[in-house]
């Protein structure tokens, strides 16, 4: 498929043909191979049952097994959000950014179903065993997990998910439908919390036992449902912007994740998955994009993420293009890789900048409460109820909340530095020379740190957005997410050559008169069609719901450039 097909054939046609001889039972590896659906009991049958189960699902939100870790985030969307790069190419299997793997991008739905085989008993149980607290917080755990896996495919089966349901047919909803009950379902958790507080004794027993994420407060958990509940509020502004503002204020006023408390986390005890698969596995390096921008604002968590290139580093010609210490290399998105089974792979992108050894003592990150800063910076920006502070103060609290959090030094000089101190920097490919990218091409944009009072809406938005990216590294759906809502931070396109599933379009293509220009970037992963999924179901209600609310070039066709509901194209941010 590609866009000289498109032309020819016309979009509806071209949709169809994919649609039905994309379907494989298996491809490749295949995170589906190990899941059993409907293999755990729709309730639990004790509440130490109950308690076993919920203590078994908080590793598998941000799945802290390095394996899972690359199917639910790595393999995929950390390199779409501009974070990292698949540094090679996975014995052939994944050759450029976009390549579609119908069996690497199995991931998101994986840990789903596993988190609803784990936390469903409990919500179906919890009145019966008198643990109402308990049955909130699975509710919780639930949404967060399909508020994640809506942002990556589109229409989702919610109901029959929370219902354990195996057997097709299985129904999928729109994601305007699945925002609705998830945003109805927090507000509910939030407030049976909220009733049940203080916990008896009892309650405050289990929560200890099984609360691996929260530190062990039904406070947290309070915050965590709202913080969720403004974090969707802010991504359907587009969409539906007088309900996005009414979810949001709503969320504010029954109180979110404060600038003092610390991050919802998994507490990894000195194993971070993305420190294995980086040093010890070679898969992934700094995204060019990532490495861009934090060298130009000169932040601090550059040289604490990531390590520097070999300094008399030699690129594919012989010649040495380091000749310093100190240097930071990103690869660029989309360039052809090498296996890392051939020694070319040794000398090239295998010594870019990897994780650094300190990021093996971070937590798995899973809510940050920098977000929330940012996200009543943005809300204040656009005139809401947000608690009576400016954008600025939001903005600066924000920053703060991140390098306290992160342990990252010279806050001041950071947050006071002007744009006039952060110049635009060309991409350099220290290997091949082909992929550089000069700054008046490469998407970036002089952007200093220190707040502008004198600046347009759009570029203080533009501020903010950036630093909520910076602030919640390595959350890359989160953040890929808020790049297709804004358009920020501004990022290195893709190399010319990778086109995806097809809809990506060459630079030099141009949309047919009446059409939106489609941009550079992917929008979504298509829907999985390995292991247990029935191409049916697909045909009749996911492709109906992704149709029902795309509005870009591509509706009515399963492509990585088709958007979602709240990825509207065509429409700016005010």
């Amino acid at each position: 498929m590609n866009y000289k097909l498109i032309k020819t054939l016309g979009l509806g046609t071209l949709g169809l043909t994919l649609a039905l001889s994309s379907c494989t039972d298996k491809v490749g590896d295949n995170e589906f191979d190990n899941i059993n659906n409907g293999s755990t009991s729709q309730k639990a049958a004790t509440v130490q049952t109950a308690v076993g189960l919920l203590k078994g699902a908080m590793p598998l939100i941000h799945d802290a097994r390095e394996h899972k870790y690359q199917y639910q985030f790595n393999l995929h969307i950390d390199n779409y959000s501009g974070y990292l790069v698949v540094a090679n190419s996975l014995q052939g299997r994944l050759p450029r950014t976009y390549s579609p793997n119908a069996g690497f991008q199995t991931g998101p739905q994986a840990n789903l179903l596993w988190v609803a085989q784990q936390v469903v008993p409990v919500i179906n149980s919890a009145e019966e065993l008198k643990v109402p607290e308990m049955g909130a917080i699975a509710a919780i755990l639930y949404d967060f997990m399909a508020a994640e896996y809506v942002d990556v495919h589109g229409p989702m089966p919610y109901k029959d998910y929370r219902a354990l349901k195996s057997e097709p047919p299985i129904t999928y909803e729109k994601v305007s439908e699945v925002y609705a009950q998830i945003l109805a379902s927090l507000k509910k958790q939030q407030q049976i919390l909220k009733d049940l507080n203080p916990l008896s004794e009892e309650a405050k027993a289990r929560l200890q036992e099984y609360d691996l994420i929260a530190g062990k407060d039904v406070q947290n958990w309070i915050k965590f449902a709202n913080s969720l509940r403004m974090r969707l509020a802010m991504r359907m502004v587009k969409a539906a912007p007088e309900q996005a503002k009414a979810e949001f204020e709503s969320a504010v006023a029954d109180g979110a994740l404060e600038a003092a408390d610390k991050d919802i986390a998994l507490l990894t005890q000195g194993r971070h998955p993305l420190y294995t698969i980086s040093e010890n596995w070679d898969d992934t390096r700094l995204n060019a994009n990532f490495a861009n921008l934090l060298t130009r604002l000169k932040h601090p968590a550059l040289k604490e993420w990531f390590t520097p290139i070999p300094q008399g580093f030699k690129d594919k010609e012989g010649n040495v293009t380091v000749e310093g210490d100190g240097v930071f290399a990103g690869m660029r998105a989309g360039m052809a890789t090498y296996e890392k089974e051939k020694p070319i792979f040794s000398d090239s992108y295998k010594k870019f900048s990897r994780i650094n050894p300190s990021y093996v003592t971070k937590n798995v990150a899973i809510f940050k409460a920098s977000e929330v800063q940012f996200l009543l910076a943005e809300g204040a920006l656009r005139d809401w109820s947000v608690g009576g502070r400016s954008a600025k103060a939001y903005y600066e609290t924000g920053i703060r909340t991140s390098f306290t959090n992160e342990g990252l030094s010279g806050l001041v000089e950071y947050v006071t530095r002007k744009a006039s101190a952060c110049p635009q920097i060309d991409y350099i490919d220290y290997w091949d020379s082909r992929y550089n990218s000069p700054a008046k091409e490469n998407g970036s944009e002089v952007l200093g740190v220190a707040w502008d009072n004198s600046a347009d809406k759009e570029k203080q938005l533009e501020m903010i957005i950036t630093q909520k990216y910076i602030a919640n590294y390595p959350l890359s759906l989160e953040s890929w997410s808020e790049f297709r809502r804004t358009g920020y931070p501004r990022m290195i396109v893709n190399d010319a050559g990778d086109t995806g599933d097809g809809s990506i379009p060459p630079h030099s293509w141009k949309a047919p008169e009446g059409k939106i220009q489609p941009d550079l970037f992917i929008h979504r992963i298509p829907f999985v069609r390995t292991g247990s999924v029935a191409l049916d179901d697909i045909i009749n209600t996911a492709m109906p719901a992704l149709t029902a609310e795309d509005k870009s070039i591509f509706s009515g066709q399963d492509y990585q450039a088709a958007h979602l509901w709240w990825d509207v194209p065509g429409k700016g941010n005010f």
